[in-house]
């Protein structure tokens, strides 16, 4: 049964990074999982995913995402050299340039379930994310949180668009993961809570329809978690290294503490905006990237995603500097002048014609970003 107590929490961040298992001199995606955790000492950060070729690796929760690098660097550091000696490497993007097969399930309880639930959608959800949790005090202050930031999301999955090709084809998307999850239920959008017993309310007709047997069902851009006293963003694509990840979390730690306040939101942040809006707006995220024209109001006037970033990254800096997150978050506020990782895969497969390329690249990101965290 899930539960209508929503377990109160400080302000902290966690993260869950998502990475691809692929075959390190073929470069395919390889279903390495169950041998990963075979070679691992047991533990509970390092996780199986729905998918056998994919790895998860999540951090505790703590006061900002400068206190978890060090472990999280680690942790990473760790899978990486463990999945080396399998003859594996980690890749960090949304989607696998070029792999064209289906992906078996991870053969536990939860994802043969969802197989029998999904058929042959199983199989095919081959995507890799960001995930970013927050702490929040209450279910009230949550639910209105979650409706402050709505309307920024689009922004959040720009930022980190890393899903340009599929199936060894582009895709004309900077996020297709996005797409990919869309024939899914329960993926996309969040419905809209008036207030916490609005949520309660849903909560009590989904659990009776058995719709959801648990929060952890619901794979909406935004979820709330009353079972872990969090607020989840899960609309971003996952990052080809760890700097990049800790830098979006950054961003969404400083951006949901600063919504936490009393009081109206700061005005430069994007209005309120009808679900069919917030709909075309995540299209044209998922499409666009960083270069995508926001509809800002219902008359259907429309400003550029970039200029809607920059005052993000201006509302949030306070913020940031009093959670220590600022060295993060500028980091974040560098995908505006050298573009996401979608962009930087594009440019890599037209001056070679190479999803190889791009895949080896990727691999490599992570491999220079740890040795630069080992080196200080």
């Amino acid at each position: 049964m899930m539960t209508r107590d929503f377990h109160p929490s400080p302000p902290t961040v966690g993260i869950e990074l998502e990475w691809q298992l692929v075959h390190r001199e073929t470069l395919d995606l390889h279903d390495g999982i169950l041998p990963l955790l075979g070679l691992l000492p047991p533990d509970p950060l390092v996780k199986p995913e729905a998918i056998e070729p994919c790895v998860e690796v999540v951090t505790d929760p703590m006061a900002s995402t400068a206190l978890l690098r060090g472990a999280l660097v680690d942790r990473v550091s760790r899978v990486s050299n463990a999945a080396s000696q399998l003859g594996m490497a980690l890749v960090g993007a949304g989607t696998h340039p070029f792999c064209e097969r289906l992906a078996p399930l991870t053969p536990l309880p939860r994802y043969l379930a969802m197989q029998r639930t999904n058929g042959y959608l199983a199989n095919t959800q081959i995507v890799y994310a960001l995930h970013v949790h927050v702490g929040m005090p209450s279910g009230e202050v949550a639910i209105r949180v979650m409706a402050r930031i709505r309307p920024v999301l689009p922004v959040l999955l720009a930022l980190s668009a890393s899903s340009p090709a599929y199936r060894g084809r582009e895709t004309s998307f900077a996020a297709f993961r996005r797409c990919l999850l869309a024939p899914t239920r329960s993926a996309g959008i969040a419905p809209a809570f008036d207030d916490w017993a609005t949520f309660l309310h849903f909560v009590d007709v989904a659990e009776r329809a058995a719709m959801f047997e648990s929060y952890r069902d619901m794979h909406w851009d935004l979820r709330l978690r009353p079972d872990l006293g969090t607020l989840e963003v899960r609309i971003m694509d996952a990052q080809p290294t760890v700097a990049d990840a800790l830098s979006l979390g950054a961003l969404v730690h400083s951006l949901v503490v600063a919504l936490m306040a009393d009081g109206p939101p700061d005005p430069r942040l994007p209005r309120a905006v009808p679900w069919w809006i917030e709909k075309e707006n995540c299209h044209r995220a998922c499409r666009d990237g960083l270069e995508a024209e926001l509809i800002v109001d219902v008359e259907g006037h429309s400003r550029p995603l970039r200029g809607v970033a920059e005052d993000l990254f201006a509302i949030v800096s306070h913020q940031a500097r009093a959670l220590g997150e600022a060295a993060h978050l500028a980091h974040a506020e560098g995908f505006l002048s050298r573009g996401n990782s979608s962009a930087r895969q594009l440019e890599l497969l037209r001056r070679t014609g190479s999803m190889k390329a791009v895949t080896r690249a990727l691999a490599d990101e992570l491999i220079v970003d740890l040795a630069c965290h080992a080196g200080g």
